[in-house]
C-alpha cells in the first residue's frame, strides 16, 4: 500500500520544531494577560452565513478561498473559519458578553484558521494565528493599545527592524465616498488593471489597492488617498492615533494605500513589517471594524482588533537569525542494573515526576551501555544510576553529563542534589 502522506498545504509539527511553537504561544498569552485580554476558544467552523455577511461577500477569501462543505445532504452549510474576528463576533453576540449599554470585552486566541490558496512558504492552507480583539471602546486608545500588544509581541519573540505602517478609511460614509472616488478615478484606466481588478472595480475598488499584480501597482501610482475623503470625527480618530503612537514612542509611516483583505474594516487600519526578508515581510495587520457587531446581529458595538500569523512569524525569525527564549527543564535519565535496579527506579521516577523534574527511563532491559546511550540522544542532563552496591546501601549514582561529574548520594537526598 503508497505510504499516507499529510494533505496538501497542511504541515506536521514535529518534536524538533514544537518548542517553538510552545515559546511563540507562551509569549502571546503571558503579554495579552499584562494586557488584561482573557482567552477565548471559539470551534474552527462556523455556519457558512457567518463569513458571507461578516468578512465579506466580494472578498477574495471568501469567493476564491473557504473551505465550505455540508456534513449531510440535509445539512447546513458549514466553512471551516478562515480568519479568527467574525466567530468571536458571533461568540460575544450569542453569549450576550456585549448585550448591555458600556459594556466592554478585551479578548484573544490562539489557533488554526484555513484558506484554499496556492500554498507557499509562510502562508499554508491551515495557518495558526495569535489575535486579539476589543468590543466596546469607540475611543482611539484601543486602537493603539492593540497596536501596541501586537509590537509588543514581536519584539518579546526577536523579531528585528520592525516597521509599523497605519492608515485610516473612515467611517462607514467616508469609505463609501472613497469607493465611488476609486471607481471613478480608474474607470478611464480599467483596460490596464488585471483581469481580477477589473472585476473588483465594479464590485470593491478598495481591493485592486492591496493588489501585488504589476499592471495594479501602475494603474493605482497615482490614485488619491483615502485620508481625503475622511469625515472630521474620523479626521479627529486618526488624528488622535497618531498622537498616542508618537507619546508612546512607537515610530511609524504612514501607508496611504494600505487596505485590509476584509470588508468589515472602517477607520485605523494598520501593518506590521520586518526587514530583511524580502517580499514576503508582512508578519500581520489589524483594524477597527465598528459596524461588524451590528451587521452580525447584534447592537451597535465598536470594535478594534489585530491577528498575527506564528507561522510567517517563525520565518521572520529564522530569516533574521533571530533564536526564542527556549525553558528547557533538564531531562533525568535513569540507568538500571538489572530487573530491581528498575523496580526501585521506577519508583524513584515518579517521585522527580511529582517534584516537577521530567524523568525517563528504558523499559526493554537494554545493557548499561545502551541505555547511557539512550540518555545521550535523548539530550538528558543527568542519569540516575543504580546497581546492586546502590540497592544495597540505598544509594543513587548521579552523573552530570554536561561535566562527566558523578558523585554517590543517599536516594533520600537526590531532590536536594538536583535543585542545588
Amino acid at each position: 500500500m503508497p505510504r499516507l502522506s499529510a494533505p496538501r498545504g497542511t504541515a506536521d509539527i514535529l518534536p524538533g520544531e514544537s518548542w517553538k511553537w510552545q515559546a511563540v504561544e507562551g509569549i502571546a498569552r503571558d503579554l495579552a494577560e499584562r494586557y488584561h485580554f482573557q482567552e477565548i476558544r471559539t470551534p474552527i467552523y462556523e455556519h457558512t452565513e457567518l463569513f458571507h455577511r461578516g468578512v465579506g461577500e466580494t472578498t477574495d477569501i471568501v469567493r476564491k478561498e473557504t473551505f465550505t462543505f455540508r456534513p449531510r445532504p440535509e445539512s447546513e452549510s458549514i466553512t471551516l473559519r478562515p480568519e479568527g474576528t467574525a466567530g468571536v463576533v458571533r461568540a460575544v453576540i450569542e453569549h450576550g458578553l456585549i448585550a448591555q449599554e458600556g459594556a466592554r470585552v478585551k479578548v484573544y486566541y490562539l489557533g488554526p484558521n484555513f484558506r484554499y490558496e496556492r500554498p507557499q512558504k509562510g502562508r499554508l492552507r491551515q495557518h495558526h494565528q495569535f489575535g486579539a480583539e476589543i468590543f466596546g471602546i469607540a475611543q482611539p486608545e484601543a486602537d493603539v493599545e492593540c497596536i501596541l500588544l501586537q509590537m509588543d509581541f514581536y519584539r518579546a519573540c526577536g523579531v528585528k527592524d520592525l516597521e509599523l505602517q497605519v492608515n485610516s478609511l473612515g467611517d462607514s460614509a467616508s469609505k463609501q465616498q472613497y469607493r465611488d472616488r476609486l471607481r471613478k478615478f480608474l474607470s478611464p484606466r480599467a483596460a490596464r488593471l488585471s483581469e481580477d481588478s477589473q472585476r473588483r472595480l465594479s464590485e470593491n475598488p478598495l481591493r485592486i489597492l492591496d493588489s501585488k499584480d504589476p499592471r495594479d501597482i501602475e494603474a493605482t501610482g497615482d490614485v488619491p488617498p483615502a485620508i481625503e475623503c475622511l469625515s472630521d470625527s474620523s479626521r479627529r480618530h486618526f488624528e488622535a492615533v497618531q498622537r498616542l503612537l508618537r507619546q508612546s514612542g512607537v515610530p511609524f509611516t504612514v501607508n496611504r494605500r494600505l487596505v485590509r483583505g476584509f470588508d468589515y474594516y472602517t477607520d485605523t487600519l494598520w501593518e506590521v513589517v520586518a526587514g530583511r526578508l524580502g517580499a514576503q515581510n508582512a508578519l500581520g495587520g489589524g483594524g477597527r471594524y465598528d459596524n461588524l457587531v451590528e451587521t452580525l446581529g447584534g447592537r451597535p458595538t465598536p470594535g478594534v482588533g489585530f491577528g498575527s500569523g506564528i507561522e510567517r512569524l517563525l520565518l521572520a525569525l529564522e530569516g533574521q537569525g533571530a533564536q526564542l527564549p527556549r525553558r528547557d527543564r533538564p531531562l533525568v535519565w535513569l540507568v538500571a542494573h538489572g530487573d530491581a535496579a528498575r523496580s526501585a527506579l521506577w519508583k524513584i521516577q515518579q517521585q522527580l515526576r511529582e517534584a516537577g523534574f521530567p524523568a525517563d527511563m528504558d523499559y526493554t532491559g537494554r545493557s548499561v551501555k545502551a541505555q547511557f546511550k539512550m540518555a545521550d540522544r535523548e539530550g538528558a542532563r543527568w542519569c540516575v544510576v543504580i546497581g546492586e552496591n546502590e540497592l544495597a546501601s540505598g544509594t543513587v549514582i548521579l552523573k552530570d553529563l554536561s561535566t562527566g561529574q558523578q558523585t554517590t548520594t543517599p536516594q533520600g537526598e537526590l531532590l536536594k542534589h538536583l535543585s542545588a
